[in-house]
Order: structure tokens, then C-alpha cells, then sequence
């Protein structure tokens, strides 16, 4: 998926797509490139009751922030959701963080069982 086809489906037929429009979408693309670091990271680096805790946490803000926010903003603003990729990957990418955030929960109650 390149910045172009993103643009034509979500942006419609209608819209003129412009360099700005080419611009937003590729740095939308590249401002989520950092959560997926900092995750990895986080994976690695922290362990215990304190990962356990910070993928409850993050798993809620993604999902509320992410999921909440931007569902609210494309339909408010008329950014089409149209296109098989616009509706699975958003619903991979939702079930697998709250998949994460139960797996923190049950680490975590885990850990507090011992």
C-alpha cells in the first residue's frame, strides 16, 4: 500500500488528491512506526509485574485513544473506511492489542497468585 491508493480509498473519488493529502497520509503511516518500537522494546527490556502493567495500560489507551478517537474522527470528517484493508487491519491491529492488555492481566494476577 502506497500513499496514493490509501489516499484514492479513503479520500474518495471526489477528492482532488494533492501533495498534502499524499503528505498527511504517509506521515500518518510513519507517526505509528514508534509505537511499534517502543513495544518491541518494552518486550525485551522490562519484564515481570511491570510489563504485566504496562501492556494493561498502553492496551487500553491504544484502544480507547487509536480505536475510540479514530473511529470517531473518520466518520466525523467524512474519511471513508471504505476497502477491504480499511476494515481488517484495524481489526487485527485492535484484537491484538486487546489481546495484549488481557495477557498483561492474567500475567499480572499470575504473578500476585505466588
Amino acid at each position: 500500500m502506497d500513499p496514493e491508493s490509501v489516499a484514492e480509498m479513503s479520500w474518495g473519488d471526489d477528492v482532488e488528491i494533492t501533495d498534502e493529502i499524499l503528505a498527511y497520509e504517509s506521515m500518518w503511516a510513519l507517526h505509528m512506526i514508534p509505537l511499534g518500537i517502543l513495544a518491541i522494546t518494552t518486550a525485551i527490556v522490562v519484564k515481570g509485574e511491570a510489563l504485566a502493567k504496562l501492556a494493561i495500560t498502553t492496551s487500553a489507551s491504544v484502544v480507547l485513544i487509536l480505536g475510540g478517537g479514530m473511529m470517531y474522527f473518520t466518520n466525523h470528517y467524512g474519511y471513508s473506511n471504505e476497502g477491504t484493508m480499511a476494515v481488517v487491519m484495524p481489526l487485527v491491529v485492535m484484537s491484538a492489542t486487546i489481546l495484549m492488555g488481557v495477557g498483561g492481566y492474567l500475567q499480572l494476577k499470575e504473578g500476585a497468585a505466588e
